[in-house]
């Protein structure tokens, strides 16, 4: 999503947990001081983040513990004030949705795309990912612990 608002020329940044920590005050103070308008983020912003005048959060995909939905979208309506939020929901989505509902004990209004959204063709940006600096790019190598040996019996 990123990639593709860069290649529009539309002002936005990445907010992930591959950046440093000095990247991520960067954006944040960029964001809270209106030099940024959009922010990208992960789940990793949506905790622990406090940005006055958040009026609006879409959630590019529907997370798959209700809990983050409702950090998410908390980061809207701060202080007493109104803020909007917008999950884009397919139909491998539905489930994960409802039970978003159920935990928060409401039906969320739906609306439909409009038809030339919703047949557009989407082209992807391609872009090399970087590697990721706490492992030098290289694949995390999982270790499964040896089965105990099965003592004798008597």
């Amino acid at each position: 999503l990123y990639k593709t608002f860069k290649s529009l020329k539309i002002k936005a940044e990445a907010f992930h947990s591959d950046l440093g920590q000095k990247e991520r005050e960067d954006i944040l103070l960029a964001f809270k001081n209106r030099r940024l308008p959009i922010i990208i983020g992960t789940d990793v912003l949506s905790r622990g983040i406090d940005v006055e005048g958040i009026d609006l959060v879409i959630n590019y995909d529907v997370p798959g513990d209700p809990a983050d939905y409702v950090h998410r979208i908390g980061r809207t309506a701060r202080a007493a004030t109104k803020g909007t939020a917008i999950t884009l929901v397919n139909g491998r989505d539905k489930r994960k949705f409802e039970n978003i509902e159920k935990l928060i004990e409401k039906a969320v209004p739906r609306m439909t795309l409009p038809e030339h959204i919703a047949t557009m063709e989407i082209t992807h940006v391609e872009e090399k990912r970087p590697q990721h600096p706490k492992n030098n790019g290289k694949k995390k190598v999982w270790h499964k612990k040896k089965p105990k040996p099965s003592s004798p019996t008597s």
